[in-house]
């Protein structure tokens, strides 16, 4: 699993799950905050559709932090003022860099929180259909003509 897919998991799906291995590392290792959580901005960028020139959109503020685990690190940013999120996603991040033997069995927890949160956003795309209008330009009327 790449890192990008795994914080992802982590970021959308649920609180507990984060807490629940960060814990397990800081229980068993020695987890050393090297930027503790702080808040920054960064700017998003987008790619225009027509040109395909990459803009910026504007910024987005994210709370950021780096621990280490022995002589390696890991780093975690969250959109918004979340430090325990942005510490928890560090330690996790430094966790499996470390490839330390706890994570051999976070990839199956994780790709069930992947399907969860897939299911999820089906639901949510499913009751948002159910708004959807549909214009057929064939039935208007013609003014009466």
């Amino acid at each position: 699993m790449k890192a990008s897919q795994r914080t992802r998991i982590l970021v959308e799906g649920s609180e507990r799950l984060l807490s629940q291995l960060s814990q397990q590392i800081e229980q068993q290792y020695e987890v050393r905050v090297e930027k503790p959580a702080s808040k920054g901005l960064i700017l998003t960028k987008a790619r225009d559709s027509v040109s395909l020139q990459p803009f910026y959109t504007g910024e987005v503020f994210i709370t950021e932090c780096t621990v280490s685990i022995g002589p390696v690190y890991g780093f975690g940013a969250v959109m918004g003022e979340e430090p325990e999120r942005a510490f928890q996603l560090a330690v996790v991040d430094a966790a499996f860099r470390a490839e330390l033997l706890e994570t051999a069995s976070w990839h199956r927890l994780l790709l069930e929180e992947e399907q969860r949160i897939r299911e999820k956003h089906e639901r949510e795309h499913a009751l948002i259909m159910q708004t959807k209008v549909n214009f057929d330009p064939e039935e208007e009327s013609d003014g009466g003509r």
